[in-house]
């Protein structure tokens, strides 16, 4: 695994072995890194496991619950990939559902899971790549919460505008018509600061008002923090058959672009409303 425009060192993903034991250990591993950083990188040593077998194995592990489908997405779970068991599969292979990113190699900026979720709703994610894509495709991770709490203390009330119940809302553009949420961008709730952070061109930031100024200053600097070589920004290459466990309230991802063929890049998603402990 390779990582890169970051000051961190290079990241192992932490294998889940087959005896209960063992992956007890592994547990605990994916369960540190995810409080540290914020995700951590993980593959299973069953070769033969399914895509949907890694998720679930990991999943109940960690003590996730099952997975959670958004509304949004399950009045047409099929449309958008999705399976019996809450996982949907993100290829151009997919029959394509007018996601702006899901069948397509587009680059995403950086986002959280649960578009029109409220902060908190979509506490973790789970991501298997199955395939990965031949060529780009990297995963980009901002640890928002981090830097959020950096502007807080230097611009506390710039950041206090980002805090707001009308700073941010997030649109839904798949569907007609669009469907939107707007709600703060950061909150403090009882686990901690969470966050819906988003900059990838599916969100309308309000610039108007009282508070307008201010917001617009907090977002620049939140971008600033994002950018290649931030410290809260790491990139990582991610290897076919490895998966990615998010805190989906503390950061953000995003990707690069990339080209595949269809069947060439296969990414499996699943949303859960349960933190990692």
């Amino acid at each position: 695994m390779s990582i890169f425009g970051t000051t961190r060192a290079a990241i192992d993903p932490v294998a889940i072995p087959l005896d209960p034991t063992g992956a007890d250990r592994a547990a605990q591993r994916l369960r540190s890194a995810a409080r540290r950083d914020g995700f951590a990188v993980f593959t299973v040593e069953d070769a033969h496991a399914s895509g949907p077998q890694a998720m679930a194995s990991t999943a109940a592990l960690l003590g996730l619950g099952r997975a959670y489908v958004p509304a949004i997405y399950a009045r047409e779970a099929q449309r958008f990939g999705y399976d019996s068991d809450g996982f949907n599969t993100i290829s151009a292979a997919v029959t394509d559902s007018g996601h702006r990113y899901f069948g397509t190699g587009a680059a995403q900026g950086f986002h959280t899971d649960g578009t029109l979720e409220g902060i908190g709703v979509v506490a973790s994610s789970l991501l298997w790549f199955e395939r990965a894509a031949p060529e780009g495709g990297h995963t980009t991770i901002f640890r928002a919460t981090e830097a959020f709490e950096v502007l807080r203390s230097t611009h506390p009330a710039a950041a206090a505008s980002l805090m707001s119940n009308d700073a941010l809302t997030r649109v839904a553009t798949s569907f007609q018509p669009q469907q939107s949420t707007t709600g703060p961008a950061f909150a403090d709730l009882e686990v901690g600061l969470r966050t819906r952070w988003a900059d990838d061109g599916n969100e309308i930031w309000t610039f108007n008002g009282e508070s307008g100024q201010l917001r617009e200053l907090a977002v620049a600097r939140m971008r600033e923090y994002s950018r290649p070589g931030s410290p809260f920004r790491t990139d990582l290459e991610i290897s076919s058959r490895t998966g990615l466990l998010l805190c989906n309230t503390r950061v953000a991802h995003g990707r690069t672009a990339f080209h595949a063929e269809p069947g060439e890049r296969i990414l499996l998603r699943g949303l859960y409303t349960s933190e990692v402990r």
